[in-house]
């Protein structure tokens, strides 16, 4: 994930500044995170713990088909969770861009706990 302010400070540079245009970008965060330590940082930013149980995919589908998705939906997501790849890419793009160091995603939590709570 990247941050959306680093996404919008990336964005102004792209269309501000000359020498963007045609040229593909990677952006990511400065750390690449499991999914477990992901939802140890969600949990750290709302005051309670929490934790990441792996789900079968089976389970997955009926649990989201009860909260009433679209079954291509559902196909959808877990397809492209069974297919994703592991990424270990870290770029130093938005702090060449931008000037600035890519915020983390325990930031982003951090800015957003409201929304996990």
């Amino acid at each position: 994930m990247i941050h959306e302010r680093d996404l919008a400070a990336v964005a102004v540079r792209a269309v501000t500044d000359d020498g963007h245009a045609g040229v593909k970008r990677i952006l990511t965060e400065p750390q690449i995170l499991s999914r477990a330590q992901q939802v140890h940082a969600i949990g750290e930013a709302i005051g309670r713990p929490l934790r990441f149980e792996k789900v079968p995919v089976q389970a997955a589908r009926e649990q989201m088909l009860a909260d009433g998705r679209p079954p291509a939906l559902v196909e959808a997501l877990l397809a492209s969770a069974e297919t994703r790849p592991q990424s270990d890419v870290i770029t130093s793009t938005v702090q060449e861009i931008t000037g600035t160091p890519a915020r983390t995603f325990r930031a982003g939590v951090s800015d957003h706990a409201d929304a996990f709570r």
